[in-house]
């Protein structure tokens, strides 16, 4: 569904103070939030709230904060829950999560309804207060009792599995049945959320399409967004491509970041639409400017890549420190990255180590503590210190992705992106990485020894790289080794060895496996000749109608009598549905 963020409603006595005290959104640092509407209770259904309101209405004519503090101390809750909120945004003060946390307890202990969700809210994001989930729960329940709906929805997000809780939906569809018998829209939909995920079988997904639907039709974008997924996803029949993209566009057009951002992802991919990475790019774009951190990482992802825009480092770190400044540990990283190298931004290495620092504090990813093991070892950025060297290492060592790590820093050393370029350097961190089972480090140690690039050139330790990352699924190292079993290049010349491979290439839809076996089937080597075949394969690798197979597929096809020119034609489009991924290969 779509991001937003918690929505409070203002105490009316709050309103009257002549201080500009936000009425609107509250901003909650935790990117993992979801999105709740206050929804107005209907009075008669909750006496409690008929008693708070009223408690509301009272007029509080403060003129500043030391008119305020001095209410609060003398035990006034409204005035310590304004002086709360005051702290929390440093709204004429600088900003204090302790004394925000502190002012907000007074009130809440006091009873007062709207200083319990805060202190919800503080517990669960760890603001002012060390993170907390249980105390977090206490609080919101202790709101919920009283019929506040925002605690309710707060209550069914946490046991959804968000903020760290281990997903619990029986009690997360408790609490939103509560608020939904409060007439809470917000409440329904969460309801429709967890049954469009099998909470209860068949039956479950019925309701929840029902519930989707109406909200639907009254033009909710992250109902539709969510019938958009379910028809992506073929959770309720068979995957519909095309009924998932028109969902997706009339929530984007009704303001769901989700929904252009997926949009944009299926443009990306030719799903349901004809590729267009400008047309992504678009969407992408307007997901980025709604504020929706996937899309922000995502865009600078493709203007660091030069994909769909042109390459731009520049922007690409705009975006990457937009999506940072949503608490997206990646984007850190990258920013790390980009200071290293300076790449968009100025080279300054002690900025690279502090994103480093909260790009790993914020993932847990092993990359970073690799770099900053790197840096502190080479004293880059910081000064050199074994320990915090050995420190880093073991920590990175420790996180799954370790020989992902090792392999990226092998890149690194290989390119020249932010470190020296030293082939010798990035054939010890591929080696660490290969030994560790990554193929793509094995492919990387392939090609080293294919070319002679950094070490002597030899083509059977090269096919025994490939070979090792071939095992593993590896669609370019299987393509590799069956170009050089039919080479006879490092191993012995085997023509059913290397079409295996080839074919095993061809089918994860490597395009250049795709031609080479079209080539095979259409000069019949090593396999027996077939022009329905090689029509049906190197049809399949067509890129676009300039590519050198056009003029081959022509003639093949014109010289085919109809029978055969009808089945030909059938396996093209048969194996274009089944394998045409495009996947690229480096031409040797």
């Amino acid at each position: 569904m779509p991001k937003k963020w918690l929505v409070f409603v203002t105490p009316l006595w709050l309103t009257a103070c002549t201080l500009p005290l936000p009425t609107g959104n509250v901003f909650d640092p935790c990117d993992d939030a979801i999105v709740f509407s206050r929804e107005d209770i209907n009075s008669d259904s909750c006496p409690r709230e008929r008693e708070r309101e009223s408690e509301c209405q009272t007029t509080h004519r403060l003129c500043d904060i030391d008119e305020i503090r001095a209410c609060a101390e003398v035990g006034d809750i409204h005035a310590a829950a304004c002086l709360g909120q005051i702290y929390l945004i440093g709204d004429g003060v600088p900003s204090c999560g302790k004394k925000a946390a502190y002012w907000f307890r007074k009130a809440a202990e006091g009873g007062l309804v709207y200083a319990e969700v805060q202190m919800g809210n503080l517990y669960r994001d760890g603001i002012g207060v060390p993170k907390n989930n249980q105390e977090a729960i206490h609080w919101y329940e202790t709101a919920a009792r009283q019929c506040d709906i925002t605690a309710m929805l707060a209550l069914g997000e946490m046991y959804k599995g968000w903020h760290g809780m281990k997903a619990n939906y029986a009690k997360a569809m408790r609490w939103y049945q509560k608020a939904a018998d409060l007439d809470s829209q917000e409440a329904e939909f969460q309801i429709a959320w967890i049954l469009a995920r099998g909470a209860e079988g068949r039956k479950g997904y019925s309701k929840a399409i029902e519930i989707l639907t109406q909200q639907a039709e009254e033009g909710n974008p992250a109902a539709l967004t969510e019938l958009g997924d379910l028809f992506y996803e073929g959770r309720v029949g068979p995957r519909n491509l095309k009924a998932a993209r028109e969902y997706y566009e009339v929530a984007a057009k009704g303001g769901s970041t989700e929904a252009a951002f997926r949009l944009g992802m299926l443009y990306d991919a030719g799903l349901g639409v004809s590729k267009n990475h400008n047309v992504a790019t678009d969407w992408i774009t307007k997901a980025a400017l709604g504020g929706l951190p996937a899309a922000e990482i995502a865009l600078a992802n493709r203007y660091r890549d030069g994909l769909g825009v042109d390459k731009n480092y520049k922007l690409a770190a705009h975006w990457y420190w937009k999506a940072a400044q949503h608490g997206v540990g990646a984007a850190e990283i990258e920013l790390a990255d980009l200071y290293h190298a300076g790449k968009g931004v100025p080279r300054y290495l002690p900025e690279a180590v502090r994103h480093y620092e909260i790009g790993y504090k914020e993932s847990k990813l092993p990359y970073p503590a690799l770099m900053l093991s790197v840096m502190y070892e080479e004293g880059r950025g910081v000064k050199l210190d074994l320990e915090k060297n050995v420190e880093w290492y073991k920590r990175a060592s420790k996180q799954y992705g370790f020989a992902r790590a090792e392999y990226k820093i092998g890149r690194r050393f290989a390119t020249g992106f932010g470190l020296k370029k030293d082939l010798l350097e990035a054939r010890k961190w591929y080696l660490l990485a290969a030994e560790c089972g990554l193929p793509i480090a094995a492919v990387e140690l392939g090609d080293m020894y294919y070319s002679g690039e950094g070490v002597e050139q030899n083509y059977t330790r090269a096919y025994q790289w490939y070979h090792r990352a071939a095992l593993k699924g590896h669609s370019y190292a299987q393509y590799m080794v069956g170009f050089m079993a039919l080479e006879g290049k490092g191993t012995e010349k085997n023509l059913a060895r290397g079409v295996i491979y080839i074919r095993k290439a061809a089918y994860q839809g490597a395009r250049q496996a795709q031609y080479q076996l079209g080539v095979l089937y259409l000069y019949g080597f090593g396999v027996k000749q077939n022009d329905s075949q090689a029509y049906g394969w190197l049809k399949t690798a067509l890129e676009d109608e300039d590519d050198k197979t056009s003029q081959i597929i022509v003639n093949l096809i014109d010289k085919m009598n109809p029978k055969a020119r009808e089945q030909a034609v059938k396996l093209a489009r048969e194996y274009e549905r089944k394998y045409h991924l495009n996947i690229q290969i480096p031409t040797r």
